[in-house]
């Protein structure tokens, strides 16, 4: 049983015909919770009935509330979902919201000092106060774990520049990671003085093929000094990059209710085993699994049945 602390958003997931307690690292740190660990929450909400509703609800399912802080002026984080027919989601974020004043306090520093790991994402540093209070706790850590949520407007390269290179462990997802390697050249080209023409050569070989992802995860662990990288691929899996060995899983047919919440499961799961010691693709497998059958399942955080993992899992042994 490990000790870990998710850092970020709460919020009401508002989709068109219901309503639903959300936020990435709520998701994470509920899935943990759920795979036995001992697991807190730094985040904040506001005075009103949806702060009680999601409160309420942590508590419920065993994550430490101690680190819940209260707002008195702003209100609880809501975001408006909406699904196409493949059951993939796109996202309306209201700013400002509670978790965007999340404060440093004595409490947070310690129950991040006693962490085994430290979740977090980058939408928790989309405002100056939530951002430097994550900035400093970035610096006691021991162990990093940044979950890449790129939501147009509310990231800068810079700020994106600073959490890579604090993190330890990287998750991207296919698209996230294009955007990033991108960035990144463009960031080397700068340093190195590269032609135009090098730069259009470099990005095309590292982003053209699938194939090439390997080469856009060296790149990135090399200009951020991250060790481990994990990118999700939607239906088609996920690849893992740890201890300088690559690792994959080709994915799971399934049909897709929503994917909200699959990445977060996925990351919870991957953590979760990698923390406790189980080789990579063990790890990255059951990873792959749990994400799956979220995204079979309506909502972010549905209860999981192990006959359900174990089966799914067996199948993917067997293919």
């Amino acid at each position: 049983m490990k000790n870990i602390v998710c850092f970020g958003e709460v919020l009401w997931d508002v989709f068109p015909n219901r309503k639903k307690i959300g936020g990435a690292p709520l998701n994470v740190a509920l899935r943990l919770q759920s795979l036995e660990n001992n697991v807190s929450i730094i985040t904040r909400i506001g005075d009103d009935s949806d702060g009680d509703g999601i409160f309420q609800f942590i508590k419920e399912n065993g994550v430490a509330v101690d680190d819940i802080q209260i707002d008195s002026e702003l209100k609880t984080g809501e975001v408006a979902v909406s699904l196409n027919e493949e059951g993939s989601a796109s996202y309306t974020i209201n700013y400002p919201r509670a978790w965007d004043r999340i404060q440093l306090t004595k409490s947070a520093k310690a129950i991040t000092l006693a962490s085994d790991a430290f979740i977090f994402g980058s939408l928790s540093a989309r405002d100056y106060n939530s951002k430097q209070t994550l900035y400093s706790l970035l610096e006691i850590a021991s162990y990093k774990v940044f979950d890449v949520n790129l939501r147009a407007p509310y990231y800068t390269k810079e700020v994106l520049n600073h959490l890579m290179e604090s993190s330890d462990f990287i998750k991207f997802n296919d698209d996230e990671i294009i955007e990033i390697v991108t960035h990144l050249i463009m960031k080397a080209a700068d340093f190195k003085k590269f032609s135009n023409h090098e730069i259009s050569e470099i990005i095309d070989k590292l982003n053209s093929e699938t194939q090439n992802l390997e080469g856009s995860i060296k790149f990135i662990a090399q200009q951020t000094h991250t060790k481990s990288i994990c990118v999700t691929l939607g239906s088609k899996g996920a690849i893992l990059f740890y201890n300088d060995t690559f690792y994959y899983n080709k994915g799971h047919k399934i049909n897709v209710v929503d994917t909200v919440g699959a990445g977060d499961s996925f990351l919870a799961a991957l953590t979760d085993k990698l923390l406790k010691g189980e080789a990579p693709q063990t790890a990255i497998d059951f990873a792959c699994v749990v994400g799956a059958i979220v995204a079979s399942s309506e909502g972010a955080n549905p209860k999981l049945n192990p006959n359900d993992i174990d089966a799914l899992l067996a199948k993917h042994i067997n293919c």
